[in-house]
């Protein structure tokens, strides 16, 4: 037996109707909608659906709606956790690219995030290169960064979310607490790992201060955040976009590749590539409720 959740950001969508034509006979457990997204969590004698072809295909968008499948979700009725990366799925930015372009160095720095985002460079070798690029660039353009750092639709309806149960949040990310603090106030998060620009005088020293957060100390923030909520590790979700996103999603008890580049879409247990984040809001609302 599996669990599989449908959804879809469309008020007319019919989870039941479309889950039926794509996989044939489910139970109907529970269904609900939020914010222009209709959802349900039915139950399928299909057993270990979650490794399916069927569910690569999913996984793939190629269904016309989001489809995640496992042998249990995550409850608010338990302590949990919920940890997502910054740039392109809590906000809609890359956040050193933006820096990048105020410095006058975008070019060079878009092209090496896009690479380590796809998975084709070491994040580590390619952070240094373009932080490097910034050294002298004025550090006041973080202000105006973060005037243009739009939040990814659904992520207050998550967070509102997680704070109905006794759930921790965090973000562990390859970006800046410098950008991150924004965040971090306005929904109180009880963990930030990422890492800090070097500033001296006003400008960047080309530098990062301390140790790199890569895609191993992310997973490891998932750990601790996980420790700190006394959750266990099944009771937690984690969601990001890029290669360096993947060993923190392999942590979680559901780990969602979110709009996310092609190698982390086919390597995460489960996506989401047409609803936004209010899906997974939904989905901890409506598991709740079983």
């Amino acid at each position: 037996m599996s669990l599989v959740f449908a959804c879809r950001k469309d008020p007319a969508f019919d989870p039941e109707s479309s889950l039926t034509k794509a996989l044939g006979s489910v139970k109907l457990l529970k269904g609900g909608s939020l914010e222009g997204h209709n959802a349900a969590i039915f139950e399928s004698q299909s057993p270990r659906l979650a490794d399916t072809d069927f569910m690569k295909s999913a996984r793939e968008g190629d269904l016309g709606f989001d489809l995640i499948a496992a042998d249990s979700f995550p409850t608010l009725k338990k302590p949990g956790a919920i940890a997502l990366d910054m740039d392109m799925t809590s906000v809609q930015i890359e956040g050193i690219d933006e820096i990048a372009r105020r410095v006058g160095v975008y070019d060079e720095v878009a092209a090496i995030t896009a690479g380590a985002m796809r998975g084709g460079l070491d994040f580590a070798t390619s952070l240094r290169r373009r932080v490097a690029m910034l050294k002298g660039g004025r550090s006041s353009v973080i202000e105006d960064v973060k005037k243009i750092m739009s939040e990814t639709p659904g992520l207050g309806a998550l967070m509102r979310a997680a704070d109905r149960g006794t759930w921790k949040k965090g973000i562990c990310s390859g970006g800046f607490t410098q950008l991150i603090c924004v965040l971090e106030q306005k929904y109180g998060l009880d963990m930030v790992r990422a890492n800090t620009l070097g500033i001296r005088d006003g400008e960047f020293t080309g530098e990062v201060v301390g140790a790199i957060t890569d895609a191993q100390a992310k997973a490891q923030g998932v750990r601790d955040l996980i420790a700190m909520a006394g959750a266990d590790p099944s009771n937690s979700i984690v969601l990001g976009d890029g290669a360096n996103d993947l060993m923190m999603i392999d942590e979680a008890g559901l780990g969602i590749a979110y709009h996310a580049k092609p190698l982390v879409r086919q390597k995460a247990p489960s996506a989401l590539n047409h609803s936004d984040l209010t899906a997974v809001a939904l989905l901890l609302s409506l598991s709740s409720e079983i």
